[in-house]
């Protein structure tokens, strides 16, 4: 039916009205940028202006990164950035993993913000000797600097260094895990001389010697071959899997006929828990058939107990919380002897937790 010219005008007369009200509904509904997503997701931890004491990270005794001071644990590249915001912080950080809370685009939202409360960025900083880790671990060979003030170098060291921004730190003359760090992964300084420089890992140690954690190989009780000396190990290689990056190694009589005892073939990676992240070592070990593997833990003060399927072991770091790891066989079959370690760093230990990480770390 036509319009009378009066009804045109009044339809006229309201467009604006219309507009108006659709504007002040957009105008109502926030804006979700970086700002936004920063204020729902961190500024309970970090605060609002980046210095690290939000309410929630206050009311736990602790203060989280002040982004003022510059800096991150894990390095500060988009790459890496997104990096630790999607795995959280392995050891003493509570912080979270966002895996599956913030989309790909929303981090960079996200670490757009978070740059806005960081000093300005050097994009040229990276040295042309740095080592990365992006879409696969990265294994490195080379001399390493002590690992702590009094320690010895290590001439035979590898760095296994994971996507999730952990660095194993190994003796290779010994295949022995010297420690764990978090951050970035390594400087080649030794690119520039011949064998005089590190291979410098970057990160922060966060586990020295790893939680004293090793697999022991004797004879059988039965056994009429007694291994005489002191056993050795001999790193025959190293790997990257679906299942984790690692090493295959061999412990041998160190009698002068060099009889293989055990080969072993040791993974690791860093796990997410809902008591924060943690770090797992797993073993494959088969022993020659007059022997046997167990895995020792070497601190005499850890508090030990035994849950259905799990053994746990509680060692005390002074102000840094206590170290839990819960060791679980995961199977015997044909000759091969498997162990899974999961180790955590918790503000403090009670047996009652237990029940609760066994049942998820069996999932």
């Amino acid at each position: 039916m036509p319009r009378t010219k009066l009804e045109k005008l009044a339809w006229l007369a309201l467009v604006p009205l219309v507009a108006l009200s659709v504007t002040r509904a957009q105008d109502d509904e926030p804006l979700k940028d970086g700002q936004w997503l920063y204020t729902r997701h961190c500024a309970g931890c970090h605060n609002d202006n980046g210095d690290g004491k939000g309410p929630t990270i206050t009311q736990m005794g602790l203060v989280a990164r002040d982004f003022a001071q510059g800096g991150f644990a894990f390095g500060d590249s988009l790459e890496q950035l997104k990096r630790t915001i999607t795995s959280g912080i392995p050891g003493r950080s509570p912080m979270p993993s966002f895996k599956g809370v913030l989309a790909d685009e929303e981090m960079d939202l996200v670490i757009g913000h978070v740059r806005t409360l960081c000093p300005k960025r050097d994009e040229g900083a990276t040295k042309n000797t740095e080592m990365l880790v992006v879409n696969r671990p990265v294994i490195a060979r080379g001399k390493l600097p002590p690992i702590t003030e009094g320690a010895k170098e290590t001439p035979r060291g590898l760095l296994i260094g994971t996507t999730e921004g952990m660095t194993f730190e190994y003796d290779v003359d010994h295949v022995r895990l010297l420690g764990v760090r978090m951050g970035r992964f390594a400087d080649r300084e030794d690119w520039g001389e011949r064998g005089g420089a590190y291979l410098k890992p970057l990160g922060r140690l966060i586990w020295d010697r790893a939680d004293g954690l090793d697999v022991a190989v004797e004879p059988r009780p039965e056994a009429s071959y007694c291994p005489l000396g002191v056993q050795r190990r001999v790193l025959t290689s190293s790997f990257v899997s679906a299942a984790g990056p690692g090493l295959e190694y061999e412990v041998r009589d160190h009698d002068g006929k060099g009889r293989v005892l055990a080969t072993l073939r040791e993974s690791v990676r860093t796990r997410t828990t809902s008591f924060g992240p943690a770090i797992e070592r797993s073993w494959r070990v088969r022993p020659g058939s007059l022997m046997q593997a167990t895995l020792v833990f070497s601190p005499a003060e850890a508090e030990q107990s035994k849950g259905a399927a799990v053994s746990w072991f509680a060692h005390r770091r002074g102000a840094d919380g206590v170290d839990v790891t819960a060791v679980r066989r995961v199977s015997t079959t044909e000759g091969v002897e498997q162990w899974t370690a999961t180790s955590i760093r918790l503000p403090a230990w009670a047996p009652k937790l237990a029940a609760f990480l066994e049942q998820e770390l069996a999932q």
